[in-house]
């Protein structure tokens, strides 16, 4: 229980922490700067999606796409193939909290894997984290329940998904490149 306070004030010491509005990152030493708080950032929205009066996180999310914008040595692609049921449906008030998570998920596998660009595993783990925040969103708001997250937390938690992916990925044929 002691761990669990620490990590969780941990966490919540960086939303506050990080910076605010303009960001000043020119060069590519200054994006590097900024990896662990990015990366630190992405796991904490992924297991926390839900905005509380204790963190903000729009605030978080926008920090990370603007260090996403403007990094010169990562470029994530948006792959419909795997978000198409989602991100597509004018119904599902949901589509854009996925659509964010998969592409910050991505970009979580390529910061951590910088020898080893494996557009199969990088969607894998965009895909993971879409699991993360669908599974705590579950919790509190059934109106979340989507058939293809569904699939895709099976799929998960079945130690399938990356097979899933690679199979998927060879269906493509145009992703989209941010």
């Amino acid at each position: 229980m002691f761990l669990f306070v620490i990590f969780f004030i941990r966490h919540l010491a960086l939303a506050q922490s990080l910076p605010q509005g303009d960001y000043n990152w020119q060069t590519e030493a200054d994006y590097r700067q900024y990896e662990d708080e990015v990366l630190a950032t992405i796991e904490w929205l992924e297991e926390n999606p839900i905005a509380t009066t204790d963190n903000d996180t729009k605030a978080m999310t926008a920090f990370v796409l603007a260090w996403l914008a403007g990094v010169p040595y990562i470029t994530v692609a948006y792959n419909d193939i795997f978000l198409e049921s989602i991100a597509n449906s004018k119904k599902y008030r949901f589509a854009e909290k996925f659509r964010v998570t998969y592409l910050l998920g991505k970009a979580y596998y390529y910061i951590k894997h910088p020898d080893n660009p494996d557009e199969a595993e990088a969607c894998a783990r965009g895909i993971t984290g879409m699991v993360k925040v669908y599974e705590e969103l579950k919790k509190v708001d059934p109106s979340v329940q989507h058939w293809r997250l569904e699939k895709y937390s099976r799929l998960y938690h079945n130690g399938k998904l990356l097979t899933y992916v690679r199979r998927q990925l060879s269906k493509e044929e145009n992703p989209v490149f941010y």
